[in-house]
């Protein structure tokens, strides 16, 4: 928004009492009359807010009907068992036949984002993921638990959380050629989808590599700008970010006098030490580092 008087987009404010939105640098209001979208009732802890809310919990796509139901309440009434009855037939009711597939995948998506710990945009993501899936026949003749790992490794990349392959392979123990057919599968339904690209930089994967082998936090900063560089002139294509990040700490590291093994980087990480080793003369070929003492 933008004072049409002064031409100020930063001094506007709203103004909650009176519902306008006035410039505090030269006083025009903009806008008046504005409608209050909020509710018309007021509270002041959370219990009063639990009583008088009208509408249930938001829509998600984590559930197979997007949340959108109703639940039959028993507190208030005198034959229970005749209300319970009818809550066990609702729930029945709820679940049609062709969305049997659909329900079990998303209880056990639930339950494995839980297990790792994921954000709820995550869970979002990786809901909506799976029901394209279920929808165009991509969970035919596919583990349904490894498609799930492949499913929650690429919702991690879409919202920029570094969980690494090797981290998901050991947790649902499954082989790397069987999670990256589930990947391909999982690629050419999110394609089609907007905003549903992996957009994760190799150097999201540092701070947690510093955090497991306890090293200052210089290092990471210097690390940091050193993948990034190889970033922008694209010199990352094609190699797995873990170990890239791995081996740019591993090298920061060693000129910065707080080294670490190879094999200590290699068994926080639960990789090998010859992929740090490739990862880490690529580096040390492409640039031409220079220690000054």
């Amino acid at each position: 928004m933008k004072c049409p008087n002064c031409g100020s987009s930063d001094s506007i404010t709203f103004d909650h009492e009176r519902g306008f939105h006035v410039c505090t640098r030269c006083g025009f209001v903009i806008e008046d009359m504005i409608i209050d979208q909020g509710p018309e009732w007021r509270a002041y802890t959370t219990e009063d807010r639990m009583e008088r809310e009208r509408t249930g919990s938001p829509i998600t796509a984590k559930v197979h009907d997007f949340g959108i139901t109703t639940k039959i309440g028993y507190t208030k009434v005198k034959d229970k068992a005749k209300i319970h009855r009818l809550i066990l037939m609702q729930n029945k009711l709820r679940v049609l036949a062709k969305e049997r597939k659909l329900v079990t995948y998303l209880s056990v998506l639930n339950s494995e984002a839980s297990k790792l710990n994921l954000p709820d945009h995550v869970k979002e993501t990786a809901a909506l993921l799976t029901r394209r899936i279920i929808e165009e026949g991509k969970a035919k003749r596919i583990d349904m638990y490894t498609l799930i790992a492949g499913i929650l490794y690429y919702s991690c990349q879409v919202n920029k959380i570094p969980k690494s392959l090797q981290e998901i392979k050991s947790l649902y123990n499954v082989s790397s050629s069987d999670l990256w057919k589930a990947l391909e599968r999982i690629q050419s339904v999110a394609k089609s989808v907007q905003g549903f690209k992996p957009t994760i930089k190799p150097t999201e994967y540092i701070p947690k590599i510093i955090e497991k082998l306890n090293l200052p936090p210089y290092v990471s900063t210097k690390a940091s700008e050193l993948v990034d560089l190889m970033h922008k002139n694209g010199l990352t294509s094609g190699k797995g970010y873990t170990a890239l990040a791995a081996a740019s700490v591993y090298l920061i590291s060693t000129l910065m006098d707080v080294k670490r093994t190879q094999k200590e980087v290699a068994e926080a990480l639960n990789i090998t030490e010859v992929t740090i080793r490739n990862r880490y003369k690529e580096i040390i070929s492409n640039f031409d580092i220079e220690v000054k003492l």
